[in-house]
């Protein structure tokens, strides 16, 4: 029997604080996303929707936690990165 190779959908949806909130802001690309790690800074600075900006002068989002979902269906696979991120001062 041949495998079948279906094409991957990759969403990534950032939510601020918890999980339990609606994301604030989410994308979908046909290719990978590069490596995010928690601990990583997330520019926030090209999309307007945050429920709570971080004030760009003094503090920026640091990626707390990742969690990943997959499925597939008849047409695609499909793997999703959920980023809970979190504001904190900068440290000078």
């Amino acid at each position: 029997m041949t495998p079948t190779f279906l094409p991957t959908e990759y969403h990534l949806e950032v939510y601020e604080e918890s999980f339990v909130n609606d994301s604030s802001w989410l994308i979908q690309s046909s290719t990978p996303f590069s490596g995010i790690a928690v601990g990583d800074f997330f520019a926030h600075q090209s999309h307007d929707g945050w429920h709570g900006a971080p004030n760009t002068a003094t503090e920026k989002f640091v990626i707390q936690q990742i969690e990943h979902g997959f499925w597939t269906c008849s047409t695609h696979n499909a793997h999703k990165l959920m980023l809970l991120v979190k504001k904190v001062p900068y440290s000078h």
